[in-house]
């Protein structure tokens, strides 16, 4: 397997398109053609992290946290050790940062489960737009051209696939000087019998099925719609959902602490009330303060929060847990382990890091 083979299963995971602005997932230092040898999985790439790498005889690193995020204009053994190291070992380094927080079954889908939340919706939905596609194919050609769009990724609603709906109707066209028609005479108006297809696809897919139906479609100019629905995705930023059953909220902070393994905890207690709906963002999410609290939620978990925005939760008398920013965000590579098998990268390839910890220490 190369490099770039792997990229096309990570982007299959949690595509490189649903990552923010601001973040810079994907390959950060790569040879597209190397043949990978190991793999090695970690929250973040840091000294202890590379030697491991290096003693592991592993060619190729997934982090979570993307090592560079700004334009380099050098790069020096000496203001950029890990990124000169890892360069002259020849290993490939890779991120998979908001895209898998976004994506479902990232790394906030994963967290959930672990703490018995179930899902209702995301925290906050992507912008990525959906479009409703519909094309006019003759009978004939209906089968193949639908097997040609839904492999282009079109057809997806949920847990779905495949999804359309046909309507079987009369075309007419009259070919004029110059064409080439599949069927019918220059010049000759021609009426035959059409399926149209309608399905929906999500913007990163709309290209490719664009392209996917004009290489198999008989006609030399195809007949098709595309317009964007005013829905938004499955997926997002955090998660809403909700505990299977009411808890006290210093109990269920401890339940807390203890299924994430966290090194320590802080309660924003705002109220008394019992805890059902929960919201929880991995990392860092105290820019959704406001979400959560719009969004009912009875307790919001999440990490470095700050003193001001600690406040904020008491004005809005929400409740907030914060945990450790490396508590939450250590499953990454657990829950990036157990896809990778699924998607048939060989177990004895895969080492989940053992040297990456958090930077802090409590006296």
């Amino acid at each position: 397997m190369k490099v770039k083979n792997l990229l096309n299963n990570l982007d299959n995971i949690a595509p490189f398109f649903l990552q923010e602005n601001f973040d810079n997932s994907g390959i950060q230092f790569a040879d597209l053609d190397a043949l990978v040898t190991k793999i090695l999985l970690s929250l973040d790439v840091t000294q202890g992290v590379l030697d491991e790498a290096i003693e592991n005889k592993a060619n190729l690193i997934i982090v979570h946290h993307p090592l560079l995020f700004s334009p380099l204009k050098q790069i020096t053994k000496q203001k950029n050790p890990l990124l000169f190291k890892i360069i002259t070992n020849k290993i490939n380094l890779l991120a998979m940062h908001t895209n898998y927080d976004l994506a479902e079954n990232g790394l906030n889908d994963y967290v959930a489960n672990l703490l018995g939340i179930k899902k209702i919706s995301p925290l906050q939905g992507s912008s990525e737009k959906v479009f409703k596609f519909a094309v006019y194919v003759p009978v004939k050609h209906a089968d193949k051209v639908s097997r040609a769009i839904f492999e282009a990724g079109a057809g997806k609603i949920g847990k779905y696939t495949e999804t359309s709906f046909n309507i079987a109707g009369k075309g007419t066209f009259k070919p004029t000087e110059g064409t080439n028609p599949f069927i019918g005479k220059t010049g000759e108006k021609e009426e035959i019998q059409e399926i149209k297809i309608e399905t929906v696809v999500a913007e990163r897919d709309l290209d490719s099925v664009v392209q996917a139906m004009k290489n198999v479609h008989p006609y030399e100019e195809p007949a098709y719609d595309v317009y964007e629905l005013k829905i938004k995705p499955s997926y997002g930023v955090g998660i809403l959902g909700e505990i299977e059953r009411k808890a006290e909220i210093s109990k269920l902070s401890l339940e807390v602490k203890n299924r994430l393994q966290a090194h320590y905890i802080r309660l924003i207690k705002s109220n008394e009330q019992k805890i059902k709906r929960v919201a929880l963002c991995t990392g860092g999410g105290d820019s959704l303060l406001e979400q959560a609290n719009n969004k009912d939620a009875d307790l919001y978990i999440t990490g470095d929060i700050t003193y001001h925005t600690a406040l904020r939760a008491k004005e809005l008398g929400l409740n907030v847990l914060d945990v450790e920013h490396f508590d939450t965000e250590k499953f990454f590579v657990k829950a990036l382990y157990e896809q990778l098998i699924k998607f048939g990268i060989p177990q004895n390839i895969l080492i989940k890091s053992k040297k990456m910890e958090s930077p802090y220490k409590l006296l």
